[in-house]
């Protein structure tokens, strides 16, 4: 009988390598390969030839493995044979690292649920459109490597009941809330996403852009695919011109469109999925429900100046408002509220929408911002002064970045994204603090709990601190507005000019000050430098979460500082990065890091601040604009139960799956907002009365 050609070619391999087992001593076999143990005992049963295994009993699932593994071999067998010995011994564990790493990243990441077996499907799935199987060497075989990959997934049924109970897809809390409290469809909505959120996709046609047409380069596996095997037309596609704040000649990124701009990262993966499933169980469908998603690298001005982004924001709630005779409730999350900021004082004004002073009142009935960051996040001035970034709304992009890219790489593509530059801090230091102290530092009883010489904490009040050797000379510790200027310094002139252009940080005091600004693009980013619109009627719901280890300030050190105190970086790489010692004397510091309150990705003070105290506040909110706070504590199920932390998890992309935050949300748009009411179980109070802010 005729062998398979799939068992010749492994047959062909195995004996090329006892072949190599018998040549230099660099080349002998590994002790432990199972292939050629001598006294290996076989189990009663085994197939030992063809006749065997044509009489044994092969059940369902193992023909499954057995067809998928020979339709890999049939398919990668040409390119695991034009492997070179010599190459493949010297890179053997290199490469078989980075396709291992990259998998268990993918295992960890994709699967909210990782002990059902359709998650095997989707790695065979991944491998296959990643191909990188074809970066595997001889001694790694494909089915060794599935094999392998399936057992790190699986828990051999530990859990298993448990973990059925948090699978995707089951429309909870919306169904007990259709049928308990009676929710329906009311207001249209328009979900506004977060930075990184939205896929970004080629319409470029040449050079290398042309196997990427119409592909996500953000978002999806292409991307991946893309950074891996080809970095460099990733990197040209992914950064913006630095004199315009544009594409770059010959390059054409978009964001992509419709629901599924940002349903999911990639397969698996949700941000809005959950969200949009709620939603449908109480009728809603695309016709009463959009996602407005926009190219985050682009500044707000440019947003609109390119692609005119708000502008068709605007038309489609006058539409909506037309058609159904409904107002529009506004769904941001995280940089989508600073998006909303700009869009209503845009909308108001003659440089912009042109609507007056009613448009706003007339045409939004609430914005319910989902772990906003009004007045920004602290690690975006690290991406910016350093190339240094620990996002963690998408985890296996950040894998990625962090380990084939270097600082100087990262520092250039974070520079030439003028949006990023939103998200740096607002309020100087009347909100982040001085050297001697800062709104949310611990109190002194909770800092001395141990031992009177035991660990301190550190205060939050110096945004950047340096230690007596961490080669700066002439630059002490930063507060966050000498920090900001210490950016400046870094930056080159293009984007110090694009800087000036598109933002301000600072604070008004006065309505004087409020007036006479009002105009001023710039200012419509900063919630402390405008006035909520004239709309009485309208409702802003904070909803965040609180209780995960965030990042507050940094310890740095510099690589590259002359005696004049000028920071050189002529060769491209950031001449200040993190200072990642162990300080065993402070107990909030971990590897540079001075940790705080907050969601995982932004402190206490930006999500909470406003929304608590400032736009309770007449100089902010003169014309009586309702505001609700709402704080969860963060609660995430064990990782076995649900990866992405279950229907408890608040931090600051898995609140978008929380079915608390889910069940407020669902009560607004069903015309039941008034229901919803102030909860805070923080210190943001206490800490908003020590801002002296009017």
């Amino acid at each position: 009988m005729a062998q398979p050609k799939d068992k010749d070619n492994t047959a062909r391999q195995r004996k090329s390598k006892r072949a190599k087992g018998k040549g230099t001593q660099n080349d002998a076999k590994h002790p432990f390969d199972e292939d050629e143990q001598p006294g290996t005992p076989t189990a009663t049963g085994t197939p030992r030839n063809e006749s065997d295994c044509d009489k044994a009993t092969v059940t369902p699932s193992e023909r499954e493995k057995q067809v998928a593994n020979a339709v890999l071999k049939q398919k990668l067998g040409k390119e695991l044979e034009a492997f070179k010995p010599g190459r493949v011994k010297r890179r053997r564990w290199f490469i078989s690292g980075i396709v291992i790493g990259v998998a268990a990243a993918l295992s960890g990441i994709l699967y909210a649920n990782p002990t059902q077996s359709p998650h095997i499907n989707h790695i065979h799935q991944v491998l296959g459109e990643f191909d990188v199987t074809s970066l595997l060497p001889e001694s790694l075989m494909p089915e060794d490597f599935i094999r392998d990959v399936s057992k790190l997934l699986s828990l051999d049924g530990f859990g298993q009941e448990t973990a059925a109970n948090y699978t995707s897809g089951d429309f909870q809390p919306a169904l007990t809330l259709a049928r308990e409290e009676g929710l329906k469809r009311k207001h249209n909505v328009i979900l506004i996403p977060g930075i990184i959120s939205s896929g970004l996709e080629s319409w470029s046609t040449a050079d290398c852009s042309r196997p990427y047409f119409r592909q996500r380069l953000w978002g999806t596996s292409t991307m991946f695919k893309a950074i891996l095997l080809d970095k460099e037309c990733w990197v040209q596609h992914m950064m913006l011109d630095k004199k315009t704040g544009l594409d770059p000649p010959g390059i054409k990124l978009r964001a992509a469109k419709g629901l599924d701009a940002a349903d999911y990262f990639i397969t698996g993966y949700w941000i809005w999925g959950k969200i949009i499933e709620n939603l449908a169980v109480l009728g809603y469908d695309s016709n009463d429900m959009d996602l407005a998603a926009y190219d985050w690298r682009l500044s707000h001005y440019d947003l609109e100046r390119r692609d005119q982004y708000f502008s068709s924001l605007k038309s489609r709630m006058e539409v909506a408002l037309r058609a159904g005779g409904k107002k529009t409730v506004l769904v941001p999350h995280s940089m989508g509220s600073q998006v909303i900021q700009y869009f209503m004082k845009w909308v108001e004004s003659p440089q912009g929408g042109n609507g007056g002073s009613s448009w706003v009142n007339d045409h939004i009935e609430a914005i319910v911002n989902l772990a906003g960051t009004p007045l920004g996040v602290p690690k975006t001035l690290s991406s910016l002064l350093s190339g240094e970034q620990r996002e963690t709304v998408q985890p296996l992009a950040n894998y990625l970045l962090d380990h084939f890219m270097n600082r100087n790489e990262l520092a250039r593509i974070f520079r030439s994204w003028t949006g990023l530059a939103s998200l740096l801090p607002k309020g100087g230091n009347a909100v982040w603090g001085d050297l001697s102290s800062a709104p949310d530092d611990q109190d002194t009883a909770e800092t001395r709990s141990g031992a009177a010489d035991g660990p301190q904490a550190v205060s939050y009040g110096a945004q950047i601190r340096f230690d007596s050797d961490s080669g700066v000379g002439r630059i002490s510790n930063q507060t966050m507005e000498e920090a900001l200027g210490l950016l400046y310094r870094v930056l080159d002139s293009d984007a110090q000019r694009l800087l000036r252009r598109d933002y301000s940080y600072g604070v008004f005091r006065t309505q004087t000050e409020m007036d006479a600004n009002k105009e001023d693009h710039r200012v419509w980013t900063n919630p402390l430098q405008h006035q909520l619109p004239n709309a009485p009627n309208m409702t802003i719901y904070c909803l965040y979460g609180h209780g995960a280890t965030t990042e507050r300030a940094y310890y740095y050190a510099a690589d590259d500082m002359g005696a004049d105190g000028v920071l050189h970086e002529e060769f491209g790489t950031p001449a200040l990065r993190i200072d990642k010692r162990q300080r065993a004397q402070v107990s909030n510091v971990d590897i540079g890091i001075i940790n705080g309150e907050g969601d995982g990705t932004v402190p206490l003070l930006s999500l909470g601040y406003m929304c608590a105290d400032a736009w309770r506040k007449p100089l902010f909110n003169p014309h009586g604009v309702r505001v609700v706070t709402r704080e969860f504590v963060h609660n995430p199920l064990a990782a076995f139960k649900d990866i992405r932390g279950g229907a408890g998890a608040s931090d600051h992309i898995n609140i978008l799956g929380n079915h608390d935050v889910t069940a407020d949300l669902l009560r607004v748009v069903a015309g039941k907002g008034h229901l919803v009411e102030d909860q805070f179980n923080s210190n943001i109070r206490k800490y908003s009365s020590r801002i002296r802010i009017p």
